[in-house]
């Protein structure tokens, strides 16, 4: 069998077309853990009230049973008034499905927050929905099921950076 150069031209741009969808999806795929893991970094930075910025006009968060919270304002007024202010997490097992501009994705979360002077161990699990706005990968939904908190026997609320900080101001 021969192939003609048109034929072979064809394979050629049949292969790089499929290697482009292929990159375009890694990207999809790096573009959202980048996403999830920008989420965290908020947090573990004591930002938590920038969280906001990483969702969709329309978006809704649900936090381990509390009422669902929807739109970009309301979620930005949560997050402000979020109990806990002061928290380091650690996430993993990020696993996506996409589809277009539209994916899911689920991480287990090991964090380590502060809430009224304890220090705590938190499990649990953030159940995402992600949409592609104008280029932009942003949370369309994010639910997070603890499931389970419990106070640590040693405590390390005074040994946070922004305790320090705040310490060295007074």
């Amino acid at each position: 069998m021969t192939t003609t150069p048109d034929t072979e031209l064809a394979r050629l741009a049949a292969q790089v077309a499929q290697l482009q969808a292929r990159l375009d999806r890694q990207d999809d795929l790096d573009a959202i853990r980048a996403l999830r893991n920008r989420y965290h970094e908020l947090v573990n930075e004591d930002e938590g009230p920038r969280l906001y910025e990483l969702f969709a006009p329309d978006a809704t968060v649900v936090y381990n049973g509390r009422p669902e919270v929807g739109g970009r304002d309301a979620i930005r007024r949560f997050f402000q008034d979020f109990p806990v202010q002061h928290a380091r997490q650690f996430i993993h097992q990020h696993e996506i499905e996409l589809r277009g501009d539209r994916g899911t994705g689920r991480s287990y979360m090991d964090g380590r927050p502060v809430s009224q002077g304890k220090s705590l161990y938190v499990v649990g699990r953030f159940d995402d929905e992600y949409i592609r706005l104008d280029g932009r990968w942003l949370f369309q939904r994010v639910v997070l099921t603890v499931h389970y908190m419990i106070e640590a026997a040693e405590h390390w609320e005074h040994l946070l950076p922004v305790q320090k900080k705040k310490e060295a101001a007074q």
